[in-house]
């Protein structure tokens, strides 16, 4: 292991549960040559104070740093998040304190469009059911029943694709390979050589949620994007569409979602993520058949964490150096 567990000051701190996966993961990945060492949140408030105080860099597993911790850490250029979502930080506010903040995007896109992927082919291919159906000894018969049995195929489909960053752009490099039409909608502009590269088109939301048989949303969680799809995005898609979320549960409005789905206004939904995680075992969406849940699991593969982990400590090197830091967060309200 390269860096230690240690409440002793460091200039880069690693903040996270001593005794966690990715902690112990990161002792085996952190550069040996890096002044480094781990922080718990689980630490007395004294003890953490004194152990962050001389830290220019902290990388944060999924863990809030407060800006009243902050204040008290002089010395900090860059607040390092392990994951793509930064919506339980206030950047603004870290920001005016002369602190960056850089997320994992680009760590994190290709598992999360992985998934995402597999999503839609559960969803189309009702993979759980059939699944199901071999291990109770139904055989096709969950699959390939009831009202919404049938089985599609991905390729040859229109897939819309909103928020075109780093997570959404894998997405639709994935897709080239099911030959589907690809269109996105973006709040921010991309250049022609980029669409020709992905084989996309851009188009209004509107014209998206009209055209498409898969929609997926890939935006970060801010106050624009909180209820992204509701009622009048759903009641806009086609009737056999649909769904696709594996950003941040709150993108959808939950109720008008399985509003949605009751009056068939869309075919069914594949969610990674829902406005209270874990899932309450009491929501509808469990007791549907034509919608897939997992559980957040979209960005947990290992090679994810890996690439993460190592973008995060090479970031706080630069942080250390003066050097430009890669992947500042962008804040879009």
């Amino acid at each position: 292991m390269n860096g230690k567990i240690s409440t002793m000051g460091h200039s880069v701190i690693y903040y996270g549960e001593d005794d966690g996966a990715r902690t112990i993961r990161a002792l085996e990945l952190g550069p040996a040559d890096l002044d480094w060492g781990v922080v718990s949140p689980e630490a007395p408030e004294a003890e953490q104070t004194e152990a962050l105080a001389d830290a220019v860099a902290v990388i944060t597993n999924g863990l809030s740093i407060t800006t009243e911790m902050l204040e008290k850490m002089p010395k900090m250029k860059l607040l390092q998040v392990m994951s793509a979502g930064f919506d339980r930080l206030d950047v603004p506010a870290i920001r005016e304190m002369g602190i960056e903040v850089c997320n994992n995007s680009p760590a994190i896109a290709r598992s999360v469009a992985e998934h995402t992927i597999g999503m839609m082919m559960m969803v189309y291919k009702r993979l759980p059911q059939g699944v199901d159906g071999v291990k109770d000894g139904s055989w096709q018969k969950p699959a390939k029943s009831g009202e919404f049995g049938k089985v599609y195929e991905i390729s040859g489909r229109t897939v819309g694709i909103i928020g075109l960053g780093n997570i959404g752009s894998w997405v639709a490099k994935m897709l080239q390979g099911f030959g589907t039409t690809t269109l996105y909608t973006d709040v921010r502009d991309f250049s022609t050589e980029k669409e020709k590269e992905l084989n996309v088109t851009r188009v209004t939301m509107d014209e998206l949620l009209d055209r498409s048989d898969i929609v997926t949303v890939h935006v970060p969680l801010s106050s624009s994007t909180t209820g992204l799809m509701g009622r009048r995005e759903f009641a806009a898609m086609k009737s056999d569409a649909i769904f696709i979320n594996t950003c941040r549960g709150p993108v959808q409005n939950e109720a008008e979602l399985i509003e949605a789905l009751n009056a068939r206004e869309i075919l069914g939904a594949g969610l990674d993520v829902t406005e209270i995680e874990p899932t309450p075992l009491d929501t509808p969406l469990l007791q549907m058949d034509n919608v897939v849940l997992t559980p957040h699991l979209a960005g947990s593969s290992q090679e994810r964490v890996d690439r993460a982990l190592v973008f995060s400590f090479e970031n706080a090197r630069r942080a250390l150096n003066g050097e430009t830091l890669q992947n500042p967060v962008e804040v879009l309200d």
